[in-house]
Parts: C-alpha cells; structure tokens; sequence
C-alpha cells in the first residue's frame, strides 16, 4: 500500500526555515500548539526536526537568555533527535516502524523535498478501521 494516501500535504502544514531565528519558530510553536516541527530550506529541501525542548536547552545557554531569541539563528541549535523522513515511494511496513517511533513522520520524495507529514493518528486511524473491517468478516 502506497503511504501517500495518510499524505497531509506540505500546504497544510506547519513549518519553519532553517534561516528563522529561534525567536520566529517559537512563535510558530505558539501559534499552532505544536511540540515538534519539520524544518526545510527555502528551496524545499527537508533539513530535520525540532522539539520545544531543543529551543528551550539553547536559549539556557544564550549569554543574554531570552533577550537574544531574535537575533539566534535557527540553524544553530543542536536536535536532541532528528525524525527521519520516509521517501514517498516506501510501504506501509516503513510507516508503521515510522510511527511507533514519532508522532509524525516527514515525507520527501526523490530529490529530498519535503512534501508533507504522515500522523501517527491517521495511522492509528487506518488500523483501527482495518481490525474492525476483520472483526466485522470474521462474524459474517
């Protein structure tokens, strides 16, 4: 089964250049009340992940703190774990390893671009179709 049927496309998807200031992606964060999100380049490419608790631990060791978030390149923070994006043309096999792990998983197609992100809740979602559909075959 081909993984971009749960594709939730790059237009309807949260987030942020690698040329933001930290001060930028936590107004991002804010804004969509997310924990984690994709980073790309201005050309598209997918660069990684990064968590709140990323940002957090950087501006720890920002001389000035807080008072420098706007002027600290995005860039420069370290990723405590990166999410590892799954090539548009893998199986679902690869997904479901994807998703016990993270709770989305970054798609990009042949040449690295990012394309959009994989839920863990339409993974879920599928499953849970997919066992009541057995049940419901198994009883006929």
């Amino acid at each position: 089964m081909n993984i971009l049927l749960f594709l939730t496309p790059k237009q309807e998807v949260s987030y942020l250049y690698e040329d933001f200031t930290i001060g930028q992606a936590l107004k991002v964060m804010e804004r969509v009340r997310y924990t984690s999100i994709p980073i790309i380049r201005r050309s598209g490419q997918y660069v990684g992940t990064i968590t709140e608790g990323d940002l957090l631990w950087r501006i720890r060791r920002l001389e000035n703190g807080f008072a420098d978030v706007d002027k600290t390149p995005l860039k420069g923070v370290p990723h405590r774990k990166d999410y590892k994006p799954l090539m548009a043309s893998m199986d679902i096999e690869d997904l479901l390893e994807s998703s016990m792990e993270q709770n989305f998983a970054p798609v990009v197609d042949d040449r690295g671009m990012f394309i959009g992100i994989i839920t863990r809740k339409k993974v879920i979602s599928y499953l849970c179709q997919e066992l009541k559909l057995q049940q419901f075959l198994k009883r006929a």
